[in-house]
């Protein structure tokens, strides 16, 4: 698909529409740029009769470390100002947004808003409109949301990804936007391999050598360190032509730990880990301890994030005889172009407002979210306030030092979480690169991000677009793929580690068979079919 911000008239400004859904007043003279901290704005003076919105979402951590809750945050205090609209937060303890959010629609107390991913509800999003958790949008959004509405008519791609089945839209969306959809992949110690006069790896084989090379020579106990969660992301079974779950083999749905190519995959983990390559303690450790090895020259490989990871690592070892690289995503034979690696989706999920049954002002509310997709309300959530957290530079949004060198040292994207609304989905467009650029401090930063979305057409073929199932299938999938995941991730552990031989590769594949993951495909295959069939 194109990916670029497309710019939207002002004639369908949240402040005319607004205004309009209000019933109050008029005004023809409405700014089409952020206006100045502290100062009135027209959408706001237009309100005959703000309305308040209680809202329920997460609060990342970043942006935990200095707000109690978004309503503290530059950017919302801002939107009221331009909007009318106050909201009032509810946010679950940051760790425990599932299990809370399952709390609060047991007990029936909804908000107006809930910021969710509905593609994970239990049953999927048409299950929580029958549930009464969320309500059809699309009336509303054709009546309420011209912005949104104008953005999807010229993306029809999009509007497959955000609607379900039944063609019923349900939640407003975090759409990327952008040349940023791969944001993370294995790294390497750049000084090491300069030292010992070695390329950056592409392929296993040279992964392999590259590994022995940091051993040998450099005397590191863990050349490549991981912790667990890293392994449940596309890594380096995509060299193996096989997804770390479902995906997509010329249009046919298969499941990646059921292939046949899921044992080489194993043995070539199990034979790094006996080599002493692959870091024994990968089930075990958690963040910190994997960022010390990274930091303090225990390690010369690992897989994280351009922004929080290498970002991180580099300005912890500024003025240090340290520095990082990129990798290619690996793959089998020299030459071979990576088809499997962790991508956003276009159509985020997360992030994603839900209008409940209990909004009194659903059309309101539609008009305010609307806003995001605006042009002047996409600055204001990706850039904030001119003059305060960017300038313009011939036309090019710079950020201020309050956010890439805050002066409480907040890091750049602790600052953005904190006074804007642009490091994490939400609803809106997201990843613009112009928010990228200058989140990446470093060159490094740069260059790994332009090696890691080289490939991005290639995963698009690969990976299981965002379907439905229906309310039967999802219940159905649900309890197969509960039985099924435990038993995949505990042998993968024991045939990593050698405490499962490879002989009993195929009992393993028929204990699967008999979980019955092969109905789960079937069923990951019907609701394919049905996504396809969508217009």
């Amino acid at each position: 698909m194109t990916k670029k911000w497309l710019k939207v008239s002002a004639g369908i400004a949240l402040s005319a529409t607004l205004a309009a859904g209000c019933g109050s007043g008029s005004d023809s003279g409405a700014s089409s740029s952020p206006t100045a901290a502290g100062s009135a704005s027209p959408a706001a003076s237009a309100q005959a009769k703000p309305i308040t919105l209680t809202y329920w979402g997460g609060l990342p951590a970043d942006a935990a470390r200095s707000l109690k809750s978004y309503g503290e945050s530059l950017f919302y205090q801002e939107l009221e100002k331009k909007t009318g609209v106050h909201v009032e937060f509810q946010h679950p303890a940051v760790g425990s947004e599932k299990e809370q959010f399952n709390l609060m629609i047991a007990s029936g107390k909804l908000p107006d808003v809930i910021e969710s991913n509905f593609t994970t509800y239990s049953g999927g999003p048409e299950k929580a409109i029958a549930d009464k958790v969320i309500i059809p949008l699309n009336d509303i959004i054709d009546k309420n949301a011209p912005n949104l509405k104008k953005y999807l008519n010229e993306h029809p791609e999009m509007k497959k990804e955000i609607m379900t089945d039944n063609g019923v839209y349900y939640a407003f969306p975090g759409l990327g936007i952008g040349n940023s959809n791969v944001s993370s992949g294995m790294m390497l110690r750049k000084d090491w391999l300069a030292e010992l006069g070695l390329a950056v790896p592409e392929t296993i084989e040279e992964w392999t050598h590259v590994l022995r090379e940091f051993k040998e020579k450099k005397g590191v106990k863990t050349p490549l360190t991981f912790v667990l969660g890293d392994l449940n992301l596309e890594r380096f079974n995509g060299a193996y032509g096989i997804g770390t779950g479902f995906y997509l083999d010329n249009g046919k749905v298969k499941y990646g730990p059921y292939e046949p190519a899921y044992k080489q995959y194993l043995e070539q983990m199990n034979a790094w880990y006996k080599e002493g390559l692959l870091d024994p303690d990968f089930a075990t450790q958690d963040a910190k301890s994997k960022d010390a090895k990274i930091t303090n020259g225990g390690t010369g490989a690992f897989a994280a994030y351009v922004g929080s990871g290498m970002g991180k690592y580099l300005n912890a070892m500024k003025g240090k005889p340290y520095d990082l690289v990129a990798a290619q995503h690996p793959v089998l034979k020299k030459g071979d172009e990576p088809k499997f690696f962790t991508a956003a989706y276009e159509y985020r999920g997360e992030g994603s407002a839900g209008i409940t049954p209990a909004n009194k002002n659903p059309a309101e509310t539609a008009k305010w979210l609307d806003y995001y997709y605006s042009e002047e309300g996409h600055m204001l959530k990706s850039f904030g306030v001119e003059g305060v957290t960017y300038k313009l530079e011939n036309g090019y949004p710079k950020y201020t030092d309050l956010i890439i060198n805050n002066p409480d040292k907040l890091s750049v994207g602790e600052a953005m979480s904190k006074y804007l609304r642009v490091a994490q989905p939400s609803p809106g467009f997201v990843g613009d690169d112009r928010y990228g650029e200058q989140y990446s401090t470093f060159d490094q930063q740069r260059e790994a991000t332009a090696i890691y979305n080289k490939y991005y057409k290639n995963v698009t073929a690969t990976r299981l677009p965002r379907v439905t199932e229906t309310s039967e299938e999802g219940q159905e999938i649900a309890a197969i793929m509960a039985e099924v995941d435990t038993y995949k991730s505990e042998m993968f552990l024991k045939f990593v580690m050698g405490a499962e031989p490879f002989t009993n590769f195929d009992k393993y594949t028929q204990q699967l068979k008999n979980m019955k993951i092969e109905r789960a495909i079937t069923l990951k295959q019907a609701a394919l079919e049905r996504y396809n069939n969508r217009k």
